[in-house]
């Protein structure tokens, strides 16, 4: 695993999924945090509700309260904290990237892929972050999707700005089913891949996510590339 790719998922659990027995010690803000991480991971948006977050922090609303107005404002503190880390993360390599000239299509992907799949690595209680994360770019609630949707802003701008240097030859059609394809690539294998793996009778905790974190990529400039060679005329191809 990249050793960026490792702190990210470091700094994105941090004090996140411990036992009840180590939370003594935590502050109420914290308690309501990591309650709400696992609220959300097993109802998602609209079924987490403040009274229920309240009762599995083990405190008030009175207190909740006292650090956050509304659902909303709580929510856009429990998604921040998980998805900062994995666009950091993203980011640092895009950057070391763009410093060594024009980025390659794979290792663009890879640059993609690697930090949030580093996540899914570990036990249960180790991928806290990487649930929350997956959950809440799928949520169906629209105020969870307005919470998700300026935090993922950026980081997304800037991949679709060095997927559109690295794949010149695509009109704005074929560059948008690209796009949906890297992101389908993206999204399905976190959010929908133990489904899947049920159905295949594939045993998905035992995947080895750093590999397909070079995997996908693979696959997915296979794909790009061969789009690209079918499209050119064949004297362009000798």
């Amino acid at each position: 695993m990249n050793k960026s790719d490792s702190s990210a998922a470091a700094a994105a659990n941090g004090s996140r999924g411990r036992g009840a027995s180590e939370r003594g010690g935590e502050s109420s803000r914290e308690r309501f945090l990591d309650a709400a991480d696992q609220l959300f991971i097993r109802e998602g948006y609209d079924r987490c509700t403040i009274r229920a977050i309240s009762a599995a922090a083990g405190t008030s609303l009175a207190v909740l309260s006292r650090h956050w107005d509304n659902k909303q404002q709580l929510f856009e503190e429990v998604f921040k904290r998980h998805f900062d880390p994995i666009h950091s993360a993203q980011n640092a390599r895009f950057d070391a990237l763009e410093a060594k000239g024009e980025p390659a299509l794979r290792a663009i992907l890879e640059a993609f892929f690697s930090p949030a799949l580093a996540g899914n690595i570990g036990p249960l209680e180790q991928r806290t972050s990487h649930l929350v994360y997956c959950r809440a770019l799928m949520d169906p609630s629209p105020e969870a999707r307005a919470i998700a949707r300026p935090l993922v802003r950026a980081t997304r701008s800037r991949l679709i700005r060095l997927l559109r240097t690295a794949l010149p030859h695509l009109d704005e059609t074929r560059f948008f089913l690209a796009m949906s394809t890297v992101l389908g690539a993206y999204i399905y294998p976190q959010v929908n891949g133990p489904r899947l793996a049920e159905i295949m009778d594939v045993e998905f905790g035992k995947i080895d996510w750093a590999s397909a974190a070079l995997i996908i990529p693979h696959f997915l400039e296979a794909g790009l590339r061969a789009d690209s060679a079918a499209r050119t005329p064949p004297e362009r191809q000798m």
